[in-house]
């Protein structure tokens, strides 16, 4: 039979050129030295990592200025912050025990834990803040009546100067017996006693759950024999 080298030939040829990677390569006997591959991260890489960390944002002592609905300004250190709360922001006192938004005041020192919502840091979404301003009390408050509303009293105290405390429907008034009187019976001059949440910042004693007027009953002067 006659061999058509020709056509063996433009077979190959063609074969070669539509499956190259038919073709391989012998593999060498001697063992090759690899040398280590070092990688050097991208300036932008880095940039986007530098940014997915600050996400989370931390404000510390800020000075509460201004209160609208549910949003706070807070100031640090020259810089004005946006902190915005919602339902599932939560509120604590100066040493743990729980608040509310309301408690807030201008003036009250806080700590803001939360989410940076721009790349500036200035606007930030709370999940925790913390009052350093307010204080659950189990101590009591000792004062004289300085000044009366017929929702507050102004009294001063001998530690901790002039206080404002708030009264509501749920205060209890009480005399020296612990007999129940009304704000008409408490006059300026009078020594009281206070129970309530105080905020050292701004000096008021609110929620305030029992006054004690030690001045009424008036006790009677020692008659001489």
């Amino acid at each position: 039979m006659k061999i058509n080298t020709k056509k063996i030939t433009t077979y190959l040829l063609f074969s070669l050129f539509l499956f190259p990677w038919q073709i391989k390569t012998p593999i060498p006997t001697a063992t090759a030295t690899i040398a280590p591959v070092k990688f050097k991260l991208n300036p932008n890489l880095i940039g986007k990592i530098k940014l997915a960390v600050g996400k989370r944002g931390w404000i510390e002592k800020g000075e509460v200025t201004a209160i609208s609905g549910t949003t706070l300004t807070v100031t640090k250190d020259g810089v004005t912050y946006t902190v915005s709360t919602d339902s599932s922001t939560i509120f604590r006192r100066r040493f743990g025990g729980k608040s509310q938004l309301s408690e807030i005041s201008v003036n009250d020192i806080v700590n803001v834990l939360g989410k940076w919502q721009n790349e500036e840091k200035t606007q930030i979404m709370a999940t925790h803040i913390r009052n350093l301003s307010i204080q659950k009390r189990h101590a009591t408050f000792f004062g004289t009546v300085k000044t009366k509303t017929d929702s507050s009293l102004v009294i001063t105290t001998v530690n901790r100067g002039e206080q404002t405390v708030t009264i509501s429907s749920s205060t209890k008034l009480v005399n020296r017996k612990m007999e129940e009187i009304t704000m008409s019976d408490i006059q300026i001059g009078h020594r009281i006693r206070v129970k309530g949440i105080w905020d050292l910042t701004n000096k008021v004693i609110s929620e305030v759950t029992q006054i004690k007027d030690f001045s009424i009953p008036v006790k009677p002067s020692p008659t001489a024999d």
